[in-house]
Protein backbone atom coordinates (compact mmCIF):
# COMPACT_ATOMS: atom_id res chain seq x y z
CA UNK A 1 0.00 0.00 0.00
CA UNK A 2 2.92 2.28 0.86
CA UNK A 3 4.85 1.94 -2.61
CA UNK A 4 1.54 2.29 -4.48
CA UNK A 5 0.93 5.76 -2.14
CA UNK A 6 4.39 7.16 -2.56
CA UNK A 7 4.00 6.20 -6.70
CA UNK A 8 0.69 8.13 -6.58
CA UNK A 9 1.94 10.81 -4.64
CA UNK A 10 4.79 11.75 -6.80
CA UNK A 11 2.78 11.28 -10.02
CA UNK A 12 -0.23 14.04 -8.71
CA UNK A 13 2.45 17.12 -7.51
CA UNK A 14 4.33 16.59 -10.88
CA UNK A 15 1.70 18.19 -13.30
CA UNK A 16 1.28 16.02 -16.40
CA UNK A 17 -1.82 15.23 -19.10
CA UNK A 18 -3.23 11.69 -18.27
CA UNK A 19 -6.21 10.43 -20.04
CA UNK A 20 -9.38 10.05 -17.71
CA UNK A 21 -8.97 6.05 -18.16
CA UNK A 22 -5.51 6.41 -17.09
CA UNK A 23 -5.97 8.68 -13.94
CA UNK A 24 -9.15 6.38 -12.20
CA UNK A 25 -7.60 5.02 -9.33
CA UNK A 26 -9.00 2.13 -7.12
CA UNK A 27 -9.66 4.16 -3.79
CA UNK A 28 -12.36 4.59 -2.18
CA UNK A 29 -15.45 4.91 -2.18
CA UNK A 30 -14.73 8.75 -0.19
CA UNK A 31 -16.70 11.79 -0.41
CA UNK A 32 -15.26 15.71 -0.31
CA UNK A 33 -16.97 18.45 0.31
CA UNK A 34 -15.56 21.71 -0.43
CA UNK A 35 -17.76 25.07 0.80
CA UNK A 36 -17.03 29.02 0.29
CA UNK A 37 -16.96 30.44 4.00
CA UNK A 38 -19.82 31.17 5.57
CA UNK A 39 -21.66 27.88 4.25
CA UNK A 40 -21.88 25.10 7.19
CA UNK A 41 -20.37 22.12 5.61
CA UNK A 42 -19.30 20.11 8.51
CA UNK A 43 -23.07 20.07 9.89
CA UNK A 44 -24.03 18.63 6.14
CA UNK A 45 -20.96 16.49 6.54
CA UNK A 46 -21.93 15.07 9.60
CA UNK A 47 -25.71 14.98 8.48
CA UNK A 48 -23.98 12.62 5.50
CA UNK A 49 -21.97 10.48 7.35
CA UNK A 50 -25.12 9.65 9.67
CA UNK A 51 -27.48 9.15 6.87
CA UNK A 52 -24.53 6.61 4.96
CA UNK A 53 -24.07 4.69 8.17
CA UNK A 54 -27.74 4.43 8.44
CA UNK A 55 -28.10 2.84 5.46
CA UNK A 56 -24.86 0.62 5.94
CA UNK A 57 -26.17 -0.76 9.34
CA UNK A 58 -29.82 -1.25 7.35
CA UNK A 59 -28.10 -3.34 4.57
CA UNK A 60 -26.05 -5.23 7.42
CA UNK A 61 -23.04 -5.31 4.57
CA UNK A 62 -20.34 -2.35 5.04
CA UNK A 63 -18.58 -1.31 7.47
CA UNK A 64 -19.77 1.96 8.78
CA UNK A 65 -18.14 5.97 7.09
CA UNK A 66 -16.06 7.60 9.26
CA UNK A 67 -16.50 11.75 8.79
CA UNK A 68 -13.02 13.35 8.85
CA UNK A 69 -12.13 17.55 9.32
CA UNK A 70 -9.79 18.55 11.71
CA UNK A 71 -8.80 14.94 12.15
CA UNK A 72 -6.27 15.86 9.13
CA UNK A 73 -4.74 18.46 10.65
CA UNK A 74 -4.12 17.25 14.04
CA UNK A 75 -2.62 13.67 12.53
CA UNK A 76 -0.56 16.27 9.98
CA UNK A 77 -0.03 17.85 13.17
CA UNK A 78 1.44 14.69 15.17
CA UNK A 79 4.13 13.49 12.49
CA UNK A 80 5.58 16.82 12.16
CA UNK A 81 5.50 17.89 15.93
CA UNK A 82 3.48 20.87 15.91
CA UNK A 83 0.36 22.35 17.10
CA UNK A 84 -3.06 22.12 14.56
CA UNK A 85 -3.17 25.71 14.34
CA UNK A 86 0.07 26.31 13.14
CA UNK A 87 -0.13 23.50 10.88
CA UNK A 88 -3.68 25.09 9.68
CA UNK A 89 -1.62 28.35 9.82
CA UNK A 90 1.38 27.22 7.53
CA UNK A 91 -1.10 24.83 5.22
CA UNK A 92 -3.24 28.18 4.43
CA UNK A 93 -0.22 30.64 3.36
CA UNK A 94 0.28 30.59 -0.37
CA UNK A 95 4.26 32.21 0.37
CA UNK A 96 7.04 31.26 -1.93
CA UNK A 97 7.63 27.75 -0.58
CA UNK A 98 11.58 27.04 -1.00
CA UNK A 99 12.41 30.56 -0.13
CA UNK A 100 10.03 29.98 2.84
CA UNK A 101 11.93 26.64 3.86
CA UNK A 102 15.42 28.67 3.55
CA UNK A 103 14.57 31.29 5.94
CA UNK A 104 13.11 28.90 8.41
CA UNK A 105 15.84 26.89 8.53
CA UNK A 106 17.90 29.98 9.89
CA UNK A 107 15.62 30.06 12.14
CA UNK A 108 16.44 28.39 15.85
CA UNK A 109 13.49 26.30 16.58
CA UNK A 110 12.31 23.98 13.52
CA UNK A 111 9.45 24.78 11.51
CA UNK A 112 8.71 23.19 8.36
CA UNK A 113 7.94 24.89 5.40
CA UNK A 114 4.40 25.55 3.79
CA UNK A 115 5.51 22.75 1.28
CA UNK A 116 6.47 20.40 3.94
CA UNK A 117 3.23 20.83 5.92
CA UNK A 118 1.28 20.76 2.57
CA UNK A 119 2.95 17.06 1.23
CA UNK A 120 2.00 15.60 4.58
CA UNK A 121 -1.73 16.79 4.67
CA UNK A 122 -1.40 15.30 1.31
CA UNK A 123 -0.53 12.07 2.41
CA UNK A 124 -2.65 11.64 4.89
CA UNK A 125 -5.78 12.59 2.24
CA UNK A 126 -4.38 9.70 0.29
CA UNK A 127 -3.98 7.30 2.97
CA UNK A 128 -7.29 8.20 4.06
CA UNK A 129 -8.68 7.74 0.56
CA UNK A 130 -7.25 3.86 -0.02
CA UNK A 131 -9.03 3.08 3.12
CA UNK A 132 -11.98 4.66 2.01
CA UNK A 133 -15.11 4.76 3.64
CA UNK A 134 -14.52 8.47 4.37
CA UNK A 135 -16.32 11.69 4.01
CA UNK A 136 -13.84 14.57 3.68
CA UNK A 137 -14.45 17.95 4.20
CA UNK A 138 -12.24 20.51 3.02
CA UNK A 139 -8.16 20.55 2.98
CA UNK A 140 -8.41 20.55 -0.62
CA UNK A 141 -9.32 16.72 -1.05
CA UNK A 142 -11.29 17.36 -3.88
CA UNK A 143 -7.92 18.41 -5.76
CA UNK A 144 -5.96 15.03 -4.83
CA UNK A 145 -8.72 12.74 -5.05
CA UNK A 146 -10.58 14.14 -8.27
CA UNK A 147 -9.30 10.49 -10.24
CA UNK A 148 -10.49 8.53 -7.47
CA UNK A 149 -13.02 6.01 -9.23
CA UNK A 150 -15.84 5.44 -6.57
CA UNK A 151 -16.01 9.01 -5.25
CA UNK A 152 -18.74 11.91 -5.10
CA UNK A 153 -17.35 15.31 -5.03
CA UNK A 154 -19.54 18.34 -3.89
CA UNK A 155 -19.53 22.00 -3.05
CA UNK A 156 -21.73 24.10 -0.95
CA UNK A 157 -22.15 27.40 -1.65
CA UNK A 158 -24.00 30.51 -1.59
CA UNK A 159 -24.45 34.22 -2.42
CA UNK A 160 -21.75 36.39 -1.29
CA UNK A 161 -23.91 38.70 0.36
CA UNK A 162 -26.06 36.22 2.24
CA UNK A 163 -22.74 35.16 3.43
CA UNK A 164 -21.74 38.44 4.36
CA UNK A 165 -24.61 39.07 6.70
CA UNK A 166 -24.41 35.20 7.84
CA UNK A 167 -21.29 35.60 9.01
CA UNK A 168 -21.56 38.92 10.61
CA UNK A 169 -24.08 37.90 12.69
CA UNK A 170 -22.30 34.48 13.38
CA UNK A 171 -19.32 36.21 15.07
CA UNK A 172 -21.02 39.47 16.00
CA UNK A 173 -18.17 41.59 13.22
CA UNK A 174 -19.40 44.45 10.70
CA UNK A 175 -20.32 43.80 7.24
CA UNK A 176 -17.01 45.06 6.20
CA UNK A 177 -15.08 43.06 8.73
CA UNK A 178 -17.18 39.77 7.24
CA UNK A 179 -16.94 40.60 3.44
CA UNK A 180 -12.94 40.70 4.16
CA UNK A 181 -12.52 37.88 6.28
CA UNK A 182 -14.66 35.58 3.83
CA UNK A 183 -12.63 36.83 0.77
CA UNK A 184 -9.49 36.01 2.24
CA UNK A 185 -10.56 32.63 3.29
CA UNK A 186 -11.86 31.75 -0.13
CA UNK A 187 -8.95 32.40 -1.38
CA UNK A 188 -6.66 30.76 0.92
CA UNK A 189 -8.50 27.68 0.32
CA UNK A 190 -8.04 28.32 -4.02
CA UNK A 191 -4.56 28.63 -3.44
CA UNK A 192 -4.73 25.10 -1.42
CA UNK A 193 -6.64 23.34 -4.24
CA UNK A 194 -4.18 24.97 -6.78
CA UNK A 195 -0.96 23.54 -4.59
CA UNK A 196 -2.61 19.67 -5.02
CA UNK A 197 -3.67 19.80 -8.37
CA UNK A 198 -0.53 21.62 -10.05
CA UNK A 199 -3.23 24.17 -11.50
CA UNK A 200 -5.66 26.03 -10.97
CA UNK A 201 -8.86 24.20 -11.03
CA UNK A 202 -12.53 25.58 -11.17
CA UNK A 203 -15.87 24.02 -10.38
CA UNK A 204 -15.96 21.79 -13.33
CA UNK A 205 -13.72 19.21 -10.87
CA UNK A 206 -17.14 19.14 -8.62
CA UNK A 207 -19.89 16.72 -9.38
CA UNK A 208 -22.22 18.52 -7.79
CA UNK A 209 -22.73 22.34 -6.57
CA UNK A 210 -25.66 23.19 -4.25
CA UNK A 211 -26.41 26.72 -3.58
CA UNK A 212 -27.13 26.62 0.56
CA UNK A 213 -29.41 29.48 0.07
CA UNK A 214 -31.98 27.74 -1.99
CA UNK A 215 -31.32 24.26 -1.16
CA UNK A 216 -32.54 22.31 2.30
CA UNK A 217 -29.88 20.28 3.73
CA UNK A 218 -32.10 17.49 3.42
CA UNK A 219 -32.00 17.86 -0.17
CA UNK A 220 -28.51 18.16 -0.17
CA UNK A 221 -27.33 14.89 1.82
CA UNK A 222 -30.59 13.38 -0.34
CA UNK A 223 -29.20 14.05 -3.53
CA UNK A 224 -25.45 13.18 -2.88
CA UNK A 225 -27.04 9.87 -1.22
CA UNK A 226 -28.64 8.97 -5.06
CA UNK A 227 -25.18 9.76 -6.94
CA UNK A 228 -23.49 7.33 -4.43
CA UNK A 229 -25.92 4.59 -4.83
CA UNK A 230 -25.73 5.46 -8.41
CA UNK A 231 -21.80 4.51 -8.39
CA UNK A 232 -22.14 2.06 -6.12
CA UNK A 233 -20.60 3.55 -3.05
CA UNK A 234 -23.26 2.18 -0.48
Amino acid sequence: MNNVLQKYMENRFKPEKRSKKESLLPYGPVVTISRMYGCPAKRIAAMLTSAINQIVENNKSQEKWTLLGKEILEQSAKELHLKPDLIKEIANTHGQGLIDDILLSFTNKYYPGDIKVKHTIGDIINEYAIRGKVVMVGRGGVALLRDVKKSVHIKITAPLEWRINDVSKRYMITLDEAERRIKEIDLKRDHLRKFFAGKKIDDSVFDIIFNYYTCTEEEIISCTIKLMEKRDMI
